[in-house]
């Protein structure tokens, strides 16, 4: 049990573990994440697998040299071939593959320009998918910008954090408390915001939905200034380390220019509250018994509906 964290293992959920643009065809990435070594390799038609990284023959790492070779991932020590289900088809040099031959395959859904990783029981399907981001194929939007982060902490407290709406005014110096709903069914934890944005010509009034899916996915929609949608994408790499992510799309300006600014501002600004939190999440513990106050509904009810994925 980590000291700062008394949780005793990874959250269940899909974790965005890289961005498509990141694995070409045929392209292999090794990845550290739910305290493992995966790898990532893309067949010739497109298709993404992700396995455990060491190779059951003499244990070399399938991510550092190895290659994909007719839809199968070639390890780079003595040429054994696995295929996406994580089972040796091939051993170039022996007329009989051993028996055992195999690794674990991880399940992967690739959409909106992000890869998923499912982290749950091995040989169980993932009871649930992360839906399709409607602005991630419209027209009327375009990816905007791309961030990334490792951060000391755990998945768990990024994802409380957007509950958290109090924050919000003592953090990132907003102008008052958000006024939050917020709603869970399921595998789906919802909050609604109003806020009141400030901007060079005076206060605005927005508002924030934010959806997530499990521990580690967040569709986010702020509008009021100007449209932006995005994802937060938090993986765990290590018991004390984060790997977040934010993929940002935004509503295509009916006229160039200002509008674009606009869109500069408030993406710029996302990105500077996230990097306000930082600092407070690499340094403070988690308490699993808080003493909040009677405003803080959303964060006692955001922990009741996380404890579903925590497996334990």
């Amino acid at each position: 049990m980590d000291p700062r964290f008394p949780f005793t293992s990874y959250p269940h959920g899909w974790f965005q573990v890289a961005w498509s643009d990141e694995l070409p065809m045929g392209g292999v990435m090794p990845l550290s994440c739910f305290g493992r070594e995966l790898v990532l390799f893309r067949t010739e038609d497109g298709v993404v697998h992700a396995l455990d990284a060491y190779c059951p023959h003499l244990g070399a790492h399938l991510g550092h040299g190895g290659r994909v070779q007719k839809g199968n991932l070639q390890c780079p020590f003595h040429g054994w071939r696995f295929n996406g289900q994580g089972t040796c088809v091939e051993v170039p040099h022996a007329g009989k593959i051993p028996s055992g031959a195999k690794v674990r395959a991880w399940p992967v859904h690739e959409l909106d320009g992000i890869i998923l990783v499912h982290h749950g029981p091995e040989g169980l399907e993932p009871p649930w998918r992360v839906p399709e981001l409607p602005e991630a194929r419209s027209e009327g939007w375009v990816l905007f910008q791309k961030k990334q982060w490792r951060i000391r902490t755990h998945v768990n407290e990024i994802s409380e954090n957007i509950a958290d709406s109090t924050h919000f005014q003592y953090v990132h110096s907003l102008l008052s408390q958000p006024v939050s709903e917020f709603s869970s069914q399921d595998h789906v934890f919802r909050m609604d915001s109003k806020v009141v944005q400030p901007t060079p010509r005076g206060p605005v009034n927005g508002r924030i939905q934010a959806d997530a899916y499990g521990p580690g996915y967040w569709a986010i929609r702020f509008t009021g200034i100007t449209d932006v949608t995005f994802i937060s994408a938090a993986v765990p790499v290590g018991p004390e380390h984060v790997t977040l992510r934010h993929t940002f799309f935004a509503r295509q300006p009916a006229l160039p220019g200002s509008s674009q600014n606009v869109v500069k501002a408030l993406v710029a600004e996302i990105i500077r509250q996230v990097e306000e939190d930082i600092p407070i999440w690499e340094n403070k513990i988690y308490r699993p018994k808080p003493l909040f106050s009677p405003e803080e509904r959303s964060i006692p009810a955001f922990r009741h509906w996380s404890r579903q994925f925590l497996g334990e």
